[in-house]
């Protein structure tokens, strides 16, 4: 694990390279290489975080054995031993790293090498035969892969902020990628926070050679599969269980200590009791909770920890160090945080360095599972709406009663289409608050821009041949999971920690997204089928269904029964509280004063009606949105964005 950063093209000093790189030092504070060609006119840097093969070997850049070849990795490649197996009497090894197989078959299969490797990556291989340069992002979006092309310059790099340093490009607010921000927490497609950067997007790679136009090949994407198969129930349950169990066990694979993330909730405790039964030692877990009562699980993760064994240790959050500790996330995340957790992921990964280096995480299982209950379910909302003028399903009575229960959720029961219907309950920030907050004169737009309703457009028309729940799931797995996978990279990697997704195995989901729905979320029981037929997703969810059905049955080998019937429980941070309180000047002073970089942004009476809003426990019911509001403030007063 480690950043990576180059540049093709007008090279500035060997100095200002060697600073551009360093900014990532958290990223690998082991060891930094770099390999700077006047000649060639490349620079590409390396930070190093040792994780397999810990002698000076491991060193990057690396370059092949007929000097041809030149690799930078981020990464891991949890199949290198068996491709090392496969290339042993094509290549001589000249060390026990994963990053030597990357040459290795780049060498014997050229590009369609990707196809063979398995893992989280970005990674560079420069060519010095073809002078080319290929650049490549893993196929989830585990690792990220940021670009930029400035004249005739092109640079990328792990983090925007290493671009930032080497080039020209000017700090300004990127429109389209806030108004995604506000709606879905992070950018969407290849747009970030910052106009002239992008994001590669996941299953894709460049190829560029200078004075050519840059060349972006989609090399992967998760089939859209409308006539899915079903082997039955003991073949699903056997294969999920012994597909998942083999992923985990690949994703062991280190030469550093390593342990797991312990909430208490199904996803983490299944991982960690498969880590137990795989392990001829004890797993080390770790947890976080704030100290307020009622935002922590540590009864739940103590009870599992103490079932497996394991060594175990938690910490608690106070708001203080919660707010103190934003900015200087942000500042390792170059844009603003995703979700109210990141902070205590960070400060959680801080700790859990003293004890270990690799940490085991249960990311990706609610958007493989179906675990987000009511915005899953709401798909069968829609099928039912699609058939209300339809005389033949239901009587009037039914009729009335689905309209009624529709209306309580949103406001309507017509939509004209999917789209329309998943717009209406995604974003975080709902269409009329959006266009109360914003200032028309600063930020406007059609309902359109406000939503990125055509990148949505786009997607939908890919899939319209799926049931509206397996579109929603197509959507979480490979739009909604970059904005979870990016916090956990951000927050793992600020402490110079690897953080692995078994659930994010690309084999995996491929088998996974294979199912039929029912194995994801199914019904109670016959009788609760009958009873939801007539009520909305927010009133059947987790009391007439069951959401990661298959992934409970797993877990039922395993795990106590609470454990597997506990409903989904995001987790918890007092940001009413805090901002309704303590923190309400805080919010004041950063998004009302002069020295506001933001508030021009916003309509100034809305903005002050949010954070002034109180009820009768202190409790501030827009909490989550002025925290995404101080996010970009101090975002742009760190970075000094122009707007």
């Amino acid at each position: 694990m480690c950043g990576i950063v180059g540049q093709l093209g007008n090279l500035p000093t060997k100095q200002k390279c060697i600073k551009a790189r360093d900014t990532m030092q958290h990223r690998g504070p082991d060891d930094g290489g770099i390999y700077y060609n006047l000649k060639e006119d490349i620079f590409l840097g390396h930070r190093r975080l040792a994780i397999i093969d810990l002698s000076v070997s491991g060193r990057q850049p690396m370059v092949s054995n007929d000097g041809r070849l030149i690799v930078i990795f981020n990464g891991e490649i949890y199949n290198y031993l068996e491709l090392k197996k496969e290339l042993k009497d094509f290549y001589n090894f000249k060390t026990k790293t994963d990053t030597e197989i990357l040459l290795a078959a780049y060498i014997k299969w050229g590009e369609a090498f990707l196809k063979n490797i398995r893992g989280m990556f970005s990674f560079a291989i420069w060519d010095r035969k073809k002078q080319q340069l290929l650049v490549v992002r893993d196929r989830l979006g585990i690792k990220p892969l940021y670009y930029a092309c400035y004249g005739d310059t092109f640079y990328f790099a792990s983090e925007m902020k290493a671009i930032l340093k080497l080039s020209q490009i000017q700090c300004q607010l990127d429109q389209q990628g806030f108004l995604d921000y506000l709606s879905y927490r992070h950018p969407l497609g290849s747009r970030t926070m910052f106009r002239n950067i992008f994001s590669l997007l996941p299953g894709h790679y460049f190829i560029y050679k200078k004075n050519s136009p840059v060349k972006i090949i989609k090399y992967w994407d998760l089939d859209v599969i409308a006539d899915k198969k079903d082997p039955g129930e003991e073949e699903v349950l056997s294969e999920t269980a012994k597909r998942l169990k083999e992923t985990i066990h690949l994703h062991m694979i280190s030469d550093v200590p390593l342990g797991a993330y312990l909430s208490g909730g199904l996803d983490s405790s299944i991982l960690v009791a498969l880590m137990a039964e795989i392990s001829n030692k004890p797993i080390k877990t770790f947890s976080i909770g704030f100290a307020r009562d009622g935002f922590n699980e540590f009864q739940y993760s103590r009870e599992i920890a103490r079932k497996f064994n394991t060594n175990h240790h938690e910490y608690f959050l106070h708001s203080q160090n919660y707010f103190d500790l934003m900015p200087e996330l942000i500042r390792f995340k170059d844009a603003p945080l995703s979700t109210h957790n990141e902070v205590a992921l960070y400060v959680l990964s801080k700790q859990l360095k003293r004890n270990i280096t690799v940490v085991l995480s249960g990311d990706g299982a609610d958007e493989l599972f179906a675990g987000y209950g009511r915005i899953f379910r709401s798909g069968y909302d829609f099928e039912r709406m699609r058939l209300l003028d339809d005389l033949m399903f239901f009587s009037a009575d039914e009729r009335a009663a689905i309209i009624n229960n529709m209306k309580i959720k949103y406001k309507t029961a017509r939509f004209s289409s999917a789209l329309e219907h998943f717009l209406a309950q995604y974003p975080y920030l709902k269409l009329d608050k959006k266009i109360s907050l914003l200032n028309k004169a600063r930020i406007s737009g059609s309902e359109n821009k406000l939503l990125n309703k055509s990148y949505f457009k786009k997607i939908f028309s890919k899939i319209s041949a799926l049931s509206p729940t397996d579109q929603y799931l197509y959507i979480f797995q490979k739009i909604h999971l970059l904005g979870p996978l990016h916090r956990l990279d951000n927050s793992t990697m600020a402490a110079s920690v690897e953080a692995r997704v078994p659930y994010i195995d690309h084999k995996f989901i491929e088998y996974v997204s294979a199912l039929p729905e029912k194995y994801k979320l199914s019904w109670a029981s016959k009788e609760d089928q009958k009873r939801a037929a007539f009520l909305n997703s927010d009133q059947i969810s987790e009391k007439h269904d069951i959401t990661k059905y298959i992934l409970r049955k797993i877990g039922a080998k395993y795990l106590p029964s609470h454990i597997i019937k506990r409903k989904k429980m995001n987790f918890p941070a007092p940001l009413n509280y805090w901002l309704g309180t303590e923190y309400k000047n805080f919010a004041k002073e950063m998004l009302l004063s002069p020295q506001s970089k933001s508030s021009s942004l916003y309509n100034e009476n809305t903005l002050k009606n949010w954070i002034n809003n109180k009820d009768a426990n202190g409790e501030n019911k827009y909490g989550l949105n002025i925290w995404m509001l101080l996010n970009i403030e101090i975002w742009m007063r760190e970075y000094k964005v122009e707007l």
